[in-house]
Parts: structure tokens; sequence; C-alpha cells
């Protein structure tokens, strides 16, 4: 369920008033009809019977049971006018395989007095039918905290009385319908669902709160919301939105709240913004800002919140912000155009188009230079070996991948370094906030205990829950050492990376029993091996889902590889120790940690101080730790596809051999082999190329195996084979 302060204050007005209406019905009031009452019970086991309607029987009456924070009703004339019903499950409790979220919605339009329906936390799953409409009296729709999963169908737009739409912690995805028809709704919650790439740019004049934080929206933002003049509250948060700020939004006539953050955001503010007279809080932090702080955001006051850090900003506190040039590549990153491939004038197009844009920046001068330069590479073009993955075992396929430009290189490396946008700047935590955050270090936030430390839940005092790493170190170190093991902590923050967010330090009497405590993200949304399994639970993942959970976990393991010299190599890369948060996106936790320097040499790696091995020394080198690396995704990859673990080296082989056979057999064979909750949720080719990468990277001789970078780059393909796919498929159906 939604906490209350999660919740606009539009829209908990709305929830009192229903409350205040049901409270003051008068007694007299007809109950229901026979007809919706034997609705009402219907309901009530479609839902499975949650604990919210265990007091409904037959024999009930209605519309006098008196109102819970967790069930609510109203009638009129016998009929049923508003409906609340709250779960307290978790927010990976899902309703069994047989619900039907089409017999739910079919149910529901005999109450067609309806005015206000709220179905919240009770493990909703499967789409949104399009039948919704037909509640077309409704006022107030919360579907919040269930799973509902697909896009959200254009019918709502026909819902034209709506005044409240909360559909906010879900999984709905796609392009968001035209919503401008709904011409009387002023509170629209959004959040948390995987909708996107396109922001919206139509929305009713009469919007007071607009909410789309944590979602997949890339776009810039639109100029068309300057016309909302009620708008209070707008929350843009946690997507991946590029360009600059419209200063416009800052002087809306009502705005009062302005969420910003976690995005892409980039330029510098001019000096003669202007803030509006009911503006009290602003987050622009973790984005791509630079230059100084307009006059009216430089301090906080009273009546106004200002949060900024993680850019690039000047004039402000130094240890909360970036270097400049983080903000200057990130925003070139940002921008570059996707890559094709197969088609060398359209990378090299691309190539001029980036040239261009730095050329346009450091002076016309440098053009010509650099139109040269393209000439010369045309003229000289570098050849490259096609068949970057080599054969795992005779007559497996070798799958043949396309040449890299120069631009696509380094696009890939800069895709590398933006992966870190989004989360706020490393920082060093006092011993004060972390007893705060546990109560004092309680064992009932404590949640493992092993020999690599203790590992307690907290929240923290913005609200955030974390996860405190409790580490006593074995000997003393020197202040160099502990100095040049924090610099390196503080690069492990990745977006597919259970991140670290800072460190503390406590030593004891005389520098003994020095304690150090890690402070990480805290992911709920279970592992990636209970999506696959657990379908009771949690959302089952179909193949792109399944396949975006894999290239997240390669883009981590390059991540790793990279992020220091020498890389993070050889870590505990099991399906279980990966995490997914409440949009889906894969975080693998448990990876290796840097070792601290032992002797007076100063030599990285020289010991663990957490019971272990130094990094890349339990496989002899780093390539052969590359390669472990790879193999261990060859696992995950190989799971997700068949849909069950390997229990013993003999089945992995059995297993590889057959889908070896499968890949020169008929497709059916392939198809067979795959986990039955996937099928028909796959292009062939898709499917056929994800199982060619899981073969090299499973090959028994590490030197066949291919690297993360090859891994990854077929993988996208995969992407690019499924969506063509996805798009024939949706244009046949129309047809």
């Amino acid at each position: 369920m939604i906490p209350p302060s999660k919740l606009s204050p539009f829209t908990m007005l709305l929830h009192l008033l229903l409350l205040l209406l049901i409270s003051t019905s008068p007694s007299t009031s007809q109950d229901l009809s026979p007809s919706q009452s034997k609705t009402l019970l219907r309901l009530q086991r479609l839902l499975e019977f949650p604990s919210a309607l265990s007091s409904l029987s037959s024999s009930s009456s209605f519309c006098y049971l008196p109102p819970s924070p967790s069930f609510s009703l109203s009638c009129s004339s016998g009929r049923l006018t508003s409906l609340s019903i709250s779960g307290n499950n978790t927010s990976s409790f899902t309703l069994s395989s047989s619900f039907s979220s089409d017999s739910l919605f079919t149910t529901l339009t005999r109450f067609p007095s309806l005015t206000s329906l709220s179905l919240v936390s009770l493990g909703l799953w499967g789409p949104l039918p399009s039948k919704l409409h037909r509640l077309s009296n409704l006022k107030l729709l919360n579907l919040s905290s269930n799973h509902f999963s697909g896009s959200i169908p254009p019918q709502l737009s026909t819902m034209t009385s709506l005044q409240a739409l909360i559909l906010s912690h879900n999984s709905l995805n796609g392009t968001l319908p035209d919503l401008h028809p709904l011409s009387s709704i002023t509170d629209l919650d959004l959040s948390n669902n995987l909708l996107g790439p396109d922001l919206p740019t139509s929305f009713s004049s009469n919007l007071v709160s607009l909410i789309l934080s944590k979602n997949h929206f890339h776009a810039s933002i639109p100029l068309q919301l300057q016309s909302l003049d009620k708008l209070q509250k707008l929350d843009l948060s946690s997507n991946l939105i590029t360009g600059k700020i419209p200063t416009f939004l800052f002087s809306l006539p009502a705005i009062q709240y302005l969420d910003l953050s976690s995005n892409g955001l980039a330029g510098a503010f001019p000096v003669s913004l202007s803030c509006g007279a009911a503006l009290g809080y602003v987050d622009v932090s973790n984005n791509l800002l630079t230059g100084a702080m307009p006059l009216c955001l430089r301090s906080n006051s009273s009546n106004l919140f200002v949060l900024n850090s993680g850019n690039c900003l000047t004039g402000v506190n130094p240890k909360n912000q970036h270097s400049g040039s983080y903000c200057n590549q990130g925003a070139l990153a940002a921008i570059l155009p996707p890559v094709e491939k197969n088609n060398t004038e359209s990378k090299n197009n691309h190539l001029g188009l980036i040239l261009g844009i730095v050329g346009g920046i450091i002076g016309g001068g440098m053009v010509i230079g650099l139109l040269l330069f393209v000439a010369l590479r045309k003229i000289k073009p570098k050849s490259f070996d096609k068949n970057l993955l080599p054969k795992s075992s005779p007559g497996l396929p070798t799958i043949q991948v396309s040449p890299r430009t120069p631009a696509e290189t380094r696009h890939m490396s800069q895709a590398v370094r933006i992966g870190t946008i989004g989360l706020m700047p490393y920082r060093v935590f006092s011993l004060e906030e972390l007893e705060e955050a546990t109560n004092d270090f309680d064992p009932g936030h404590l949640i493992e205990e092993s020999p690599q430390g203790k590992f307690y839940k907290g929240w923290h005092r913005d609200g955030s829950t974390i996860m405190i790493r409790c580490i006593k170190l074995k000997q003393k170190y020197s202040a160099q050492s502990l100095v040049q093991f924090t610099d390196t902590l503080s690069k492990l923050r990745h977006r597919h990376l259970v991140s670290i967010l800072g460190h503390c330090i406590v030593s004891g009497q005389d520098n003994a029993g020095m304690t150090i405590f890690l402070v990480t993200e805290y992911v709920s949304n279970g592992t990636l091996r209970s999506h696959l399994t657990e379908w009771r639970k949690r959302e089952m993942l179909k193949w792109p889902q399944r396949i975006a959970a894999v290239i997240g976990i390669a883009r981590g393991i390059q991540f790793l590889h990279t992020v220091t010299v020498p890389g993070i190599f050889g870590n505990n890369l099991t399906i279980e120790n990966i995490l997914l948060d409440e949009t889906l996106t894969a975080k693998i936790s448990n990876y290796n940690l840097p070792a601290l320097p032992k002797n007076k040499n100063n030599k990285i790696g020289s010991e663990s101080p957490f019971g272990g091995t130094s990094e890349g020394s339990e496989f002899g080198s780093v390539e052969h730790g590359e390669k472990e690396d790879v193999y261990q995704l060859g696992l995950i990859l190989l799971e997700i596809i068949v849909g069950k673990p390997t229990e013993s080296r003999s089945e992995l082989d059995t297993l590889k051999l057959q889908l070896q056979r499968s890949l020169s057999e008929n497709p059916a064979k392939l198809k067979g082999m795959t986990d039955p909750t996937i099928r028909g949720t796959f292009a062939h080719d898709s499917l056929q190329t994800a199982v060619e990468v899981t073969l090299n990277c499973l090959a028994n001789e590490p030197k066949e195996r291919p690297s993360i970078d090859d891994v990854l780059w077929n993988l996208q393909y995969t992407v690019q084979v499924q969506d063509g796919w996805a798009s024939s498929e949706n244009l046949s159906t129309q047809s």
C-alpha cells in the first residue's frame, strides 16, 4: 500500500471526502439490491478472499457495514456508488495463476453507478482490459501497488468523468494514450511503472498534481506543460529525461512542488530565472547541471527547500558536486544518436554528426580539420574480424557480429559511465546516522550474519531504505591504506549494481578493533530466480523482460571490469545474487570488494580484510577472472531460457548438447526446450542468438569464451530482432 506521504494533497482530500460521505450516510439508506449483493460476493471470490473482506457473507447488510481503513463502501438507492479495498500484502505478493483481470473488470462493470473505486495492494496482475471504460461514472480510480502489466488501454481516454487516476506501483509499460480528453482530471499518478519512452505532451488544463516518477521516459520535458496554470505538484524524477530544464517550470502560477531529480538534464540555469510565489520544494539533484544556481534557488529558507547535489554546479557545497568534466561527458553521451548495424554509410553519418557537435562547440575553425579526419577514415577503413565469438566446441555455431566503428566504441564506453547517473554522490556517514537508521543496531534489524560481516536493514533520515554492512577488520591498517580502499569503494556505483552509497569508519582504543560500515542500496523486489519460479508471489518475466535483465547484468559486469585498474573480476554471479528493483531493473549484489594494502609497499589486493581472497587471485590472472564472470553469466542465461537451474555438471553438459543439436534442427525442437512461461513471447531468431551466446559463454576452456563486450553486443542484437518481431506482430494484429 502507498504510505500517506506518497499521496498528493488533492488525493488525500478526495479520500477524506469519500470517508466522510460514507460515515454520514443516513441509516435509513436502502441496502444493496439482491443482484448487486451477489456481485459483491462474487468479487470477494475473484479477489481470493482477502482479509479486508473477511466479514462479508450472504447475510450481510452491506450498506450498513462500518468503514475501516482496509474496506469501505457506500450505497444509493440500492446501488453501490463507492468501493475501497486495501490489502496489507508485500510488494511481491500476487494472486494465483487462476486470477483473471478480465473477469475482475467484467464483474465490476455490473456496478454502473460506481463513482469511486480503489483496489490497492491486493496482488492483482495481468493487463488492464479495455472494458475498464465501461465504468463511465468513475471520478476516482485507484489501482496502485498491484502488478498490472502491459499498456494502458486507449479506451481509458473516454472516461471523461475521472477526476483522480492513480495507477502507481505497477508494471505498466509502453506509450501513454492521449489523456487530453480527460478534461475533469486534477490528480494523475502513474509513478513506479515502466512507461516510456516518450513523455506525454497533452494534458487537461485542470491538472493539479502530475506524478510520472520512476518510469522509463527518455525525451526532453515537453513545452506544453507551460499551459498547466493550475498545476501545484510536478514529479518527473528517476527517469532518463535529457535536455535543458524549461525555465517556465519554476514560475508556473500555482506550482508548489517540483522534483526533477535523477535524470540526465544538462546545461546551466539562466541568471534571470524567476520562481513562483507559491514554490516551496525543488529537487534537481543527480543530473548533469552546470554553472551557478539562480538567485531564487540559491538558498533554503522557511518558505523554499532546494536540493541540488550530484551535479556540477558552482557556488554551492563542492563536496556534494561532481567535477565539470563529469557533466560535460555525461551530456555528450546522453545526446549520442542510436547506432544502426550493418550500414556503413549510416555509421559514418553518425560519426560525422558527433564530430560536428564537438566542432560546433570548440569553434568553426576545427570543422575543416574534422571533416578531413572523417574523409581519411573513409579512405582507409580499418578491417575487423567478424568472428568475435569463438566456437566453444566443434560444430557449435559462431555468432557473427558487425564491426564497430570508433563512434560506436566511444558510445559504449560512455554508456558504461553514464550508468552511474541517478545515484546520490558518495558520502561519509556518521556513526550517529547509522545508529539512528538501525535503532542502535537492534537485533530486529539484523538480516544476515556471515564471515563477510553483519547486514542490517535501516531507514535513513531522508526516508529511504538502506542496507548497512558491518565489517570488523582483522588487523590495523594505515590511514593511507584506508584512503585508497574508500576511494575505490566510492567508484562502485552503477545502475546495475547494488551500489555503495557511502561508508563510516570507527576506530577502537589505540586504533584497535577498527570497524568499517558500508552503506548500500536496499533492493526489496526479490531475486531474478524468484521471478522465474515463484509464480504465486511474483510477476513471471516474459522473454523481453528476461533478456533486458541479462543485458543489465552484462552491463554491470562490464562496469566492474573497467571501473578500476585492474578491474574487479571473479565475482559471485549466481542468479540468487541478482536482485530486481520495483521497475524490474537487474542489480548485481555480493560482487567482490577491493582488498586493503597489507604492507609498506601498498600493494593493492595483497590481503582481503573480509575473510576471503584478494580480487582475481583465485583465478590466477585477470583474463581468467574475466572469463569466469562470463561463464557465470552463461549459467544465468541458460536458466532464463529453460526456466530451471542445472543441479550437476553432467546435467549441464547434457542440456548444452541438446541445445546445440536443436540449433541445427527445426525451430520446434528449440522452442520445446524453453520455459513454458515465455513461449509465444519471443522471436525465434532472438531466442536462437541468445542460445548461441549462452553456449559460447559456457565453453569448457576459458580462452574460448567471448569477452563481456562481445556478449553485450550480441545480447543487444537479440533485442533489436525481438523489437522488430513485436512491431510486425502488432501491425498484423491491427490489420
